[in-house]
């Protein structure tokens, strides 16, 4: 959390010796990540342009808690890569001028929508947001029996079931969320 409080700082202040920093530390992973996943070098410099520049505007926004800066960066540029991959086309250069800010403001709402889903699960209790992860990550109930010792799958449906119900209440009863219901139905 220390480095995390650090390097936000650095990048809304512009800090060339954290910025660096930041760059010698994380590039290298993002990089590798871009570049076995049909991408080249320019591409991973882009994607991890767009994603500090991401974090910049939504801190300066609006200061949301992260709490690994290293992780919530490498799901930022994960994010903008496959967007960036789903929408490969050669285009004109005006084109493509006018493409890549659409899919950067689609992108920025997405991930506002992801903050928004990301810190209602962290309200979950710790037993909640363990049992959720295993069944959003594709465990079976009888894997999520033996990875946290559960008694039956019937109890592991149960707490899955009840777990969910939370997460959606708290959702959908925030007003935030009330908003973006009645912002996509125009």
């Amino acid at each position: 959390m220390e480095n995390t409080e650090r390097y936000i700082n650095a990048l809304i202040q512009g800090e060339d010796v954290v910025i660096k920093e930041i760059y010698s530390k994380i590039y290298p992973k993002i990089a590798s990540f871009i570049l076995s996943n049909k991408g080249k070098e320019e591409d991973a410099l882009d994607v991890f342009h767009d994603a500090l520049l991401y974090i910049i505007v939504t801190q300066k926004e609006k200061k949301t808690i992260i709490q690994s800066f290293e992780a919530y960066l490498f799901v930022v540029c994960k994010n903008i890569w496959k967007k960036t991959l789903r929408n490969k086309v050669i285009k004109t250069d005006i084109l493509t001028l006018e493409e890549k800010e659409t899919d950067l403001s689609s992108f920025i709402l997405e991930q506002q929508c992801f903050d928004f889903y990301l810190a209602k699960f962290n309200v979950l209790s710790t037993n909640c947001k363990d049992i959720l992860s295993s069944y959003f990550n594709g465990l079976s109930y009888e894997e999520i029996v033996i990875e946290h010792s559960y008694a039956s799958i019937n109890t592991v449906r149960q707490r899955v079931f009840k777990c969910r119900t939370k997460l959606i209440e708290l959702i959908k009863s925030d007003s935030k969320f009330q908003k973006m219901i009645k912002w996509g139905e125009q």
